[in-house]
């Protein structure tokens, strides 16, 4: 929603001081007077099995103005470092209601340096086995027992990659129903095989003999579509609804490499199961097609409303490691239960949450590149906070029988939808 109630209005404490009606949340809760900014410098350090022990720096900040929802501003940097050397650094500039219309604009602009960025092939029967390794190995000559062999064996699933990236989104919505909007979107993502001095794929690895030139050059990727928003809150949504249909295409005419199209329909909803609305069910399910020649930073993602990983990863396919189901056809569900059990609106409040998601993932339209029948699934769950009146932040662990229930971890400063 791009206007809407004033923060901290009549209806926000009204809203607010029906908390504990059902005795499960504490009486009169009520959010604090209005406050034009809220600042987080949020220092974390996990572990990630795709990416090892992690290190980073979230800043966020939020500038608020009566009668604009859900902000005026925001801005947010990260810088991520790991112990082995993944390097991912954002800045984000959001602006609600550009020029005093009802325009929101938001810049993005990103760099990722990985060395052990995932490829295991395409379509959904890809095994990533290392007997595939090891045949691929004795086929190259590598012998067993070799330091050689070993360095082969563990970079054959593995591709190198610097990304610089920008994008832009301008959303409008031109009609008295703020809640309905169209939304135009440019990105921009200019792909360096290697890792900084080490150029090129992997030698001999499964990405660097599908991929020899690394898919190097520039992606540039125009979106265009409408949705309609109808939650509570973007960030901490407790009831309502999303959908969003989206076109996509990527053409040497807007100066990219590779020349695709594609469509996203994508809907979700929110639940309260409590009065107080303390405890939430939230489902997304999603349709996503490309048709043409994407290269496999596309194949490996999901372009609409929400832009994510897909089938592995930190959005969508928690406990599949990131971009394990790649394809051009993609059919996704998932579902949160989402507790806040502790604490008060406004303030803190702990937050439990389970989920599972599910996935149909296939290469092509001629050639399925795998199993029709097989359906990709996850779990998992974990505990995050709220604060304030619009941090989230999350920390969850993913299982899946496709990584043979190799645990997953994620820390998050956002929910997935």
């Amino acid at each position: 929603m791009l206007l809407a109630s004033a923060p901290g209005s009549a209806q926000d404490a009204n809203e607010a001081a029906a908390e504990g009606a059902d005795g499960l949340g504490d009486p009169a809760e009520e959010y604090e007077g209005f406050k034009p900014y809220e600042f987080s410098l949020l220092p974390f350090i996990g572990y990630s099995s795709d990416i090892g022990f992690v290190g980073a720096l979230v800043a966020q900040l939020y500038h608020y103005e009566e009668g604009v929802e859900p902000y005026r501003d925001t801005v947010r940097a990260v810088a991520v470092l790991t112990s082995k050397l993944v390097q991912f650094y954002e800045f984000l500039w959001e602006r609600v209601g550009l020029f005093g219309k009802p325009l929101r604009l938001e810049l993005l602009a990103s760099f990722t340096a990985t060395p052990v960025g995932h490829y295991c092939g395409v379509g959904n029967r890809v095994t990533c086995s290392r007997r595939d390794a090891e045949r691929d190995a004795a086929r190259q000559g590598f012998v067993p027992g070799t330091e050689e062999h070993e360095t082969f064996l563990a970079r054959y699933y593995r591709f190198r990659v610097m990304r610089p990236a920008a994008r832009a989104t301008l959303r409008w919505a031109p009609f008295r129903n703020k809640d309905f909007e169209f939304i135009a979107l440019l990105n921009l993502d200019y792909g360096v095989p290697g890792f900084y001095s080490n150029r090129g794929p992997y030698a001999g690895s499964r990405y660097g003999q599908d991929f020899p030139d690394g898919e190097r050059g520039l992606l540039s990727e125009l979106r265009v579509g409408f949705f309609m928003d109808r939650r509570d809150n973007e960030r901490r949504p407790t009831r309502g609804y999303v959908w969003s249909t989206t076109a996509r295409v990527s053409s040497r005419v807007i100066a990219s490499r590779w020349n695709y199209g594609g469509i996203n329909a994508v809907a979700a909803g929110y639940y309260p199961l409590t009065r107080n609305e303390r405890l939430v069910v939230a489902g997304r399910g999603m349709v996503d097609l490309i048709f043409g020649d994407a290269p496999t930073t596309s194949l490996g993602s999901v372009g609409g409303f929400w832009s994510d990983l897909a089938f592995g990863g930190q959005q969508i396919g928690r406990g599949v490691r990131g971009r394990r189901f790649i394809g051009r056809i993609k059919v996704l569900a998932q579902a949160e239960l989402r507790w806040a059990a502790i604490g008060k609106p406004g303030k803190f409040q702990l937050l439990l949450q389970a989920f599972a998601d599910f996935g149909w993932v296939g290469l092509g339209y001629r050639d399925f590149g795998g199993d029709l029948r097989k359906i990709l699934v996850s779990f998992g769950g974990g505990v995050g906070a709220y604060w304030a009146k619009s941090f989230v932040f999350r920390f969850d662990v993913g299982l899946s029988p496709e990584e043979r229930y190799d645990p997953q971890f994620y820390v998050s400063v956002l929910h997935p939808f």
